[in-house]
């Protein structure tokens, strides 16, 4: 499983927004960091969970996130 490159102490992992659940992302409970999927998952890329809701005109609420799957490695690259 990949662990969060700004943290180093939790798995990444794809989580949807309950109340809109086309909304995928990947996220670091441990450090509230988020990627887009499309983003690679590196300390170079990303957000915070805060300005992340934010940019989507949403307030930052737990409640709404939903954990789907943690992203694991296979081989070199990081997966699904």
């Amino acid at each position: 499983m990949k662990l969060c490159p700004f943290c180093l102490q939790d798995v990444v992992w794809r989580v949807q927004l309950k109340t809109m659940p086309e909304y995928h992302f990947l996220m670091c409970f441990e450090c509230d960091s988020v990627w887009l999927e499309d983003q690679p998952v590196s300390d170079l890329a990303g957000t915070v969970f805060e300005k992340y809701m934010q940019s989507l005109g949403l307030a930052p609420g737990w409640k709404d996130i939903e954990k789907l799957e943690p992203l694991r490695r296979n081989g070199d690259e990081f997966i699904l």
